[in-house]
């Protein structure tokens, strides 16, 4: 987006008569181009809210307890339909009144009482502080497209021009708090600060009384989302090494549909295809007539063990009967150290293991990979 400064006296001047009500009533306000006569607000936790409104102007409420971020997006967006799609990502804080208009089709500004009138300058200033970063990692990444640029042209270009204005933005967002340690609108370029170290230290950097206020439990989100997908990233790493090619597979015994004990190492000598899956899990589900359909292309030269995981015993008996699954299961019942043992993180996970025990490759979700795999390995 590109967005026109406008002058802070002439956006409090327009909002001055604006009042607020109530603590948890957000009053919104929208001018917009080419977006219909229907809106919708999505808040992550809430049911969607549809608003009519006519020739893209709309006048609504919101009950927001506590500030958030949400988006104000057209319907088809929910349907799938992303074309020519038009939305706004927008903070929203009650007891405020917001106000949000286009000039034309590709930018939009955000103003209002309170905080809406600092977080007019505040997106501003986030606009045009990630200009030269941007520019710089759409270069950079072009240049990794082009063959015809050398690895070290682009390693250059990316520890000498990129990383520099980077560091430069990244630093710019925690002066611009520094300067700011009164402003609860600042607290929105807490989100674009990278690492959960830098967050909380610019943080910190607010008044007391800011650090404690009413966006508190907006940061403490953002900080528990950040923890969250550093879990993730480390859970993936360790996943890697365990499903590494060439790894031993960890031993296991679990009981099979018949309720026998079944060992993974009573299946040594042949190929095996360790398939983590649950009644729950649709791509498992989905995923069920194509591996039909190979393990009848193939037959003898491999075999698949499900291992059904988080299901009832009845809800994976029933599972494997009603998609008629015709190869070996076992049940992994809750508490059991198989998941950690294998590193899985979703589902379905396939891990092929080969006549010596070792594992050749793992899959994650339903990918084209794992039947290219199987071509690969049994095709003649």
């Amino acid at each position: 987006m590109k967005r026109i400064i406008l002058s802070t006296m002439l956006a409090v001047v327009a909002m001055c008569g604006w009042a607020a009500e109530n603590d948890a009533i957000l009053k919104v306000q929208l001018n917009v181009k080419d977006f219909g006569d229907t809106l919708v607000v999505y808040r992550h936790g809430h049911e969607d809210q549809t608003f009519v409104g006519k020739n893209g102007k709309f006048k609504f409420e919101l009950v927001v307890d506590t500030p958030c971020t949400g988006l104000l997006l057209q319907p088809r967006l929910l349907r799938g339909d992303m074309e020519n799609i038009h939305y706004f990502n927008v903070p929203l804080v009650g007891g405020e009144k917001m106000r949000l208009w286009q000039t034309d089709r590709t930018r939009y500004d955000v103003d209002g009482t309170g905080f809406y009138a600092d977080y007019h300058q505040v997106d501003l200033f986030l606009e045009n502080v990630v200009k030269e970063s941007q520019e710089n990692a759409t270069k950079y990444q072009g240049m990794r497209a082009d063959e015809n640029i050398s690895k070290e042209e682009r390693e250059k270009f990316y520890k000498e021009v990129y990383s520099p204005s980077y560091k430069r933005y990244q630093q710019a967002l925690i002066d611009y708090i520094k300067i700011h340690p009164q402003q609860e609108a600042a607290f929105m370029v807490l989100n674009s600060i990278n690492g959960l170290d830098k967050m909380k230290e610019a943080y910190a950097y607010f008044d007391a009384k800011v650090r404690e206020g009413r966006m508190k439990p907006l940061y403490d989100k953002w900080v528990a989302d950040m923890e969250q997908r550093m879990k993730a990233s480390e859970a993936e790493k360790e996943a890697e090494k365990k499903q590494a090619s060439g790894v031993d597979a960890p031993e296991f015994t679990l009981n099979d549909i018949n309720g026998k004990p079944l060992a993974l190492s009573s299946l040594r000598g042949k190929y095996v295809v360790l398939d983590f899956w649950g009644s729950w899990c649709i791509w498992c589900i989905r995923g069920f007539p194509q591996m039909k359909e190979y393990y009848a292309k193939y037959p003898g030269k491999f075999e698949i063990l499900g291992i059904d995981c988080n299901d009832t015993m009845e809800k994976w008996k029933a599972a494997v009967k009603k998609h008629e699954l015709p190869w070996l299961h076992v049940y992994c019942p809750e508490g059991t150290s198989l998941l950690k043992d294998y590193g899985i993180t979703g589902f379905p996970t396939k891990i092929v293991i080969g006549p010596d025990g070792k594992i050749v490759k793992s899959i994650v979700g339903e990918s084209p990979a794992f039947y290219t795999l199987l071509d690969e390995l049994f095709g003649n």
